[in-house]
């Protein structure tokens, strides 16, 4: 198994508060990532610290053939309107952690900061890592295009 870290850093023009709470929405998932296309079996718990889903990644192989990957996540808010924490179990022993956390910004705006530490077994190292990347690059432009209207 492999594990690789990363982090991103950026702005968003809303308090983090407002951005806490549409991150922390998992119907808010589809679209944030490009790959999501469903979210379902929301369950919450400990007064709504913890809440567990099914997300549902698609994969498009060729032409209009495709794979509907499974995952089930875990996102506990870690610190409210501050830190919310995501932990993903995908198929093929691959598991990934967002831990995303909000700082406010003197416009009024928020430092968003993701780390994200992938693991999964080496031969998919490549291709689940520039996944990853591709997928925090489209989540922060759209989140900043969610949060300026």
């Amino acid at each position: 198994m492999r594990t690789e870290t990363f982090v991103d850093r950026f702005p968003v023009a809303a308090p983090p508060d407002r951005v806490f709470a549409h991150l922390a929405e998992p119907t808010n998932s589809v679209g944030l990532s490009p790959l999501i296309v469903a979210v379902r079996d929301v369950r919450r718990e400990a007064g709504g610290a913890v809440v567990r889903f099914v997300a549902v990644e698609r994969f498009r192989i060729a032409g209009p053939l495709r794979y509907d990957n499974i995952l089930r996540v875990t996102q506990t808010a870690a610190v409210p309107d501050r830190q919310l924490v995501l932990d993903v179990l995908s198929p093929a022993r691959v598991t990934v952690r967002f831990v995303m956390d909000l700082a406010p910004l003197d416009d009024g705006g928020t430092e968003v900061t993701v780390t994200v530490t992938l693991r999964m077994p080496a031969p998919l190292r490549a291709y689940v890592l520039r996944t990853a990347r591709r997928v925090q690059e489209y989540r922060a432009r759209e989140l900043a295009r969610r949060m300026a209207g």
